[in-house]
């Protein structure tokens, strides 16, 4: 109990009371949650699963994990793996003039991003898979849930594939010069994202928020550093998150 207590002292201390109180209160809830409200938020937003939501809330909302120093406002931003639409959501409201692009896989995860990106006129929600090329794919979940679904390439278009577009693409239908900030988290496929066919792109975007997953399946770290190699950058951390300020 006194162990209790002094963790939610801690989160109040860190992050301020309403982070502890929401803890607090996620104890006692479940499944589907809808009309939340966060302080820093014009409009309330529903989970899928509180259980498993929730940390990434905390991570994003009070932890803000997302808070990225830009050098100036961004116009054009790229939501990869945008998941039921939380850092979307973050970006909406603090870059309210950027275009944000949401990209998601998942049908059931797409259908809470469109309710959680609804209110913002500012952000467009696309159902693919992103990748280094075109391509269909299948999601897989390896045992972890809505959070960690994967991609994997399929040579069978079905109905339950789902079609991979590359970054080159998202920018060009969406009329962007350029990607101020690229936020990245695909469980794993960001090391074929950065294996081949990233000139374009790459040598266009400022700022990278990235998730690398390195395990046996997976070597994301070794591609990603690969691509940068020869383009100037500053790295530093915030929670799971690595930020690579690109200066070519």
């Amino acid at each position: 109990m006194i162990n209790t207590l002094r963790y939610y002292w801690k989160i109040k201390e860190r992050f301020g009371l309403g982070a502890a109180v929401f803890l607090f209160r996620s104890k006692f809830k479940k499944d589907k949650i809808n009309n939340i409200s966060i302080p820093t938020l014009k409009y309330p937003i529903s989970l899928s699963n509180y259980q498993a939501d929730v940390s990434t809330l905390f991570k994003i909302f009070f932890a803000e994990e997302y808070n990225i120093t830009l050098k100036e406002s961004p116009s054009f931003i790229i939501d990869c793996g945008a998941n039921i639409g939380l850092s979307a959501v973050y970006f909406a409201n603090k870059y309210p003039l950027a275009k944000i692009v949401a990209i998601e896989p998942d049908k059931g995860n797409f259908q809470y991003l469109l309710r959680n990106t609804k209110p913002y006129q500012n952000v467009v929600c696309l159902n693919k898979a992103i990748w280094n090329k075109e391509a269909q794919m299948d999601i897989v979940d390896p045992g972890s849930g809505n959070w960690g679904l994967q991609t994997v390439v399929t040579h069978t278009a079905s109905e339950h594939s789902i079609a991979a577009v590359t970054l080159e693409q998202v920018m060009k239908e969406n009329n962007f010069s350029h990607i101020d900030l690229l936020k990245i988290d695909i469980e794993g496929a960001e090391e074929d994202l950065f294996r081949d066919n990233y000139d374009y792109w790459l040598h266009k975007t400022r700022v990278i928020a990235i998730e690398l997953h390195d395990t046996k399946e997976h070597q994301s770290s070794h591609t990603f550093y690969s691509a940068i190699k020869n383009i100037p950058n500053k790295q530093y951390e915030i929670g799971e998150n690595l930020i690579c300020e690109l200066m070519p």
